[in-house]
């Protein structure tokens, strides 16, 4: 196995590299930041990255959202309902109004949503406006897989080489017998920084992943290797599965976000949520989720602060009953995220289908 996985890395680093968007023909989308004059931090801050990645965008004040509208394949909206000179009354229509409310009247908070429908229009709001300026740095590194920005803009990596993660993977599954889910261990993935080289005048990183399960006295392998540049784009992609060391399937490309339609609009929503002296706890479907959670990692504990996924159809607001939580550091490469759980809302309970467990990391 481990001969199979080394001559993998290294024909992979042979390939021609092929930049996303432009190798396709496509052409990057035309930007624009709407804002009022009070958040003109947060979108010289956002504008700062989009010319590290060589990206026109514009500006244009709350009173020329119509053009906005009309021109732009990729709208980015500063502030939350109660943001000034008409801000709040733009935000508000993308903002799924259970979340309008939390954001208003809870400290330490966040909210990106992200309309996804003929154009990706993306709400980026917090509790005060330093915690807006905190979700579009959020957003840069997480949320920007899901819109036409990804493999366009970038975040500059929180890694070198030889920066990893390890973490430890279990699923749940349901027990007809006892009405109950019931966890089994699953494996483990590793993510590696494990070369840095200079290629076609850009220098890119060699990240690679490399899962490991064993089930039914079956061992699974997948491997995928990135190799992303300074801003974490991925120039080029490839995945391959091994089912006890035997080459079962193997991919190129690197992912590209879903494209929205009318009829299938979606808006996706990461909120983020940190411990104040007085709110330690978040309610989901009745049960109390801590805010921020001290994490055990050897012989020290790190700070996390919950983040939730989910997602609504539009313009229902019904939302879906999958949902992820997560527990995430800065401090932690590749993401940040430090505790993942996939979840699913059963009879108006939610139940847990997937944790991963950080096990060790080196930034």
């Amino acid at each position: 196995m481990k001969n199979r996985l080394a001559l993998l890395l290294a024909l992979i680093l042979l390939l021609p590299i092929l930049i996303i968007g432009q190798a396709s023909g496509e052409n990057p989308p035309k930007i624009v930041i709407v804002s009022n004059k009070a958040d003109m931090p947060t979108t010289r801050f956002i504008g700062k990255l989009l010319n590290q990645s060589g990206l026109a965008y514009n500006v244009l004040g709350p009173s020329s959202f119509e053009d906005a509208l009309k021109g732009y394949d990729m709208i980015l909206l500063l502030g939350g309902p109660k943001a000034y000179d008409g801000m709040g009354n733009i935000t508000s229509n993308y903002i799924p109004p259970s979340n309008s409310s939390t954001l208003i009247e809870e400290p330490k908070t966040f909210l990106i949503s992200v309309f996804k429908g003929g154009r990706d229009i993306v709400v980026l709001a917090g509790h005060t406006r330093r915690d807006t300026m905190d979700a579009a740095s959020y957003f840069f590194k997480d949320s920007i897989r899901l819109t036409s920005l990804w493999g366009w803009a970038g975040y500059p990596v929180d890694f070198r080489v030889g920066s990893f993660v390890i973490y430890y993977v279990a699923r749940y599954y349901y027990n007809n017998k006892t009405g109950e889910f019931k966890g089994y261990p699953w494996g483990n993935v590793k993510t590696e920084t494990l070369s840095k080289q200079d290629i076609n005048d850009s220098t890119l990183y060699n990240v690679t992943t490399i899962e490991e399960h064993l089930y039914l006295d079956v061992n699974y392998t997948t491997v995928t290797v990135n190799l992303v540049d300074s801003l974490g784009r991925p120039h080029i992609c490839k995945m391959v599965q091994f089912i006890d060391s035997n080459l079962s399937r193997q991919s190129k490309g690197c992912p590209k976000p879903s494209r929205g339609s009318l009829g299938r609009t979606r808006v996706y929503v990461t909120f983020k949520f940190e411990e104040t002296a007085n709110r330690k706890y978040w309610k989901i479907a009745g049960n109390n989720v801590r805010r921020s959670l001290p994490y055990p990692i050897g012989t020290r504990h790190i700070k996390t602060d919950l983040v939730l996924k989910y997602a609504f159809k539009y313009p229902s607001w019904k939302p879906d009953p999958e949902f992820i939580l997560l527990y995430v550091n800065p401090a932690i490469p590749f993401g940040g995220t430090v505790v993942r759980t996939l979840n699913s809302v059963v009879n108006g309970q939610p139940i847990t289908t997937e944790v991963i467990n950080l096990t060790a990391f080196r930034p």
